[in-house]
């Protein structure tokens, strides 16, 4: 994979100077996350089995339930995930049961503005991988979506460039609760995660270009142990970490939403605690707009954040948001299958029963068999979400 992006500061000294009272978002859902624009951020969760957008403004006021706009059709996504990808397009990441739970994983490619939306069915009724917290990685040679191997062998990556999942590589890595991002000096991947219920720390994973561990390290947190690493976030030359603390050794997050910051070593220069109603909360994410950070965060079913203002020493020169001039269809411009115009949607189908389907491609619009719904993209016209 070859990866070119501009290296910014080093971090050293505190990071975090101030953080806002909690705001609800929404009313009430799953997986929320935020993404940065010029005016605001865009909102995702999954409510009702489906993956929705929605604008907020920049203090995370604003939302309209009725000007949501749907990204997926399905109706039986349990888990999901929203990447924003470099040519300024998205990438949706969900799991869905069939035969057994979290058996199946799909994902779809939509442009900057949600339209020429195209499905892939990854596999489905596969039972050696749980296909429940996705991860997505939407970076200029390296995009595609990954899911955790059953029993603790490490995670299965599927590239989805080329308008079709290609050969998936295995993977050193507890994907389930952690994260991707690309490291700038270098283009390397790297991966947060953690080691299970008795490893306290975070890991950091530097991945070569085949996916194998090139560098490895552990990072210390401020208390607790680590769980839930989800989001892994480049801030200037060094890293900032959103994740939960176990203090019972259980494997679930019952300590609160932290931020840690992190060096180019990985070594912690400053963390912060977020939440405090701490056993309900899950799913920590993090985006940066200039010198804010947008943490978003599950209690139960109902979406929160916070904004977090940033030292002024440890602001990088950019302000976050993605540069990029692709205002077409990237689905179309890969040769997903998708349109630029016209109805230009997919859906992804299921195989006949008691047959596993493995690495598909992007589909257009397909008869189904069985009784139940199938995953499928977003069929335009419904919802009137503004765009960014």
């Amino acid at each position: 994979m070859s990866i070119v992006i501009t290296a910014g500061l080093a971090l050293a000294g505190p990071i975090f100077a101030e953080a806002e009272e909690e705001v609800t978002l929404g009313r009430g859902g799953t997986w929320s996350r935020l993404h940065p624009v010029e005016e605001g951020f865009w909102f995702f969760q999954v409510s009702g089995g489906d993956v929705w957008a929605a604008r907020v403004d920049d203090d995370l006021g604003g939302y309209d339930d009725d000007a949501r706009t749907p990204l997926t059709d399905s109706g039986v996504l349990q888990d999901a995930q929203v990447e924003r990808c470099h040519d300024g397009g998205w990438l949706v990441a969900g799991s869905y049961s069939v035969d057994a739970p979290d058996d199946s994983g799909a994902a779809w490619r939509l442009d900057a503005e949600f339209g020429g939306a195209v499905g892939l069915a990854i596999e489905e009724r596969v039972s050696d991988r749980v296909h429940h917290d996705p991860i997505a990685l939407c970076a200029e040679g390296a995009t595609g979506v990954m899911f955790a191997n059953r029993g603790g062998a490490g995670a299965t990556f599927f590239p989805v460039e080329a308008g079709a999942a290609g050969d998936p590589r295995t993977v050193d890595f507890q994907s389930s609760g952690g994260s991707l991002a690309v490291r700038a000096e270098d283009g390397r991947v790297v991966g947060a995660d953690v080691q299970g219920v008795d490893a306290p720390e975070l890991r950091l994973t530097v991945f070569d270009e085949d996916w194998g561990v090139g560098d490895r390290t552990s990072a210390s947190i401020a208390e607790g142990r680590a769980s839930w690493p989800q989001r892994l976030l480049p801030l200037g030359e060094g890293w900032v970490v959103a994740y939960l603390t176990d203090t019972a050794g259980q494997g679930g997050g019952d300590g609160g939403v932290w931020l840690a910051a992190l060096d180019a070593d990985f070594t912690l220069v400053d963390s912060v605690r977020l939440s405090e109603d701490a056993d309900k909360d899950g799913r920590p994410w993090v985006v940066r707009k200039g010198g804010t950070l947008a943490v978003s965060y599950d209690r139960g079913v109902q979406p929160y954040a916070r904004l977090v203002h940033l030292q002024p020493d440890a602001v990088p020169d950019d302000d976050g948001l993605l540069d990029t001039g692709a205002t077409g269809n990237p689905a179309a411009d890969c040769g997903c299958g998708g349109s630029g115009g016209g109805v230009g949607w997919g859906v992804l189908g299921l195989v006949g029963a008691g047959v596993s389907r493995r690495a598909g491609s992007w589909a257009a619009p397909a008869a189904t068999s069985g009784g139940g719904r199938v995953p499928g993209a977003r069929r335009p016209g419904r919802g009137q979400g503004r765009t960014a």
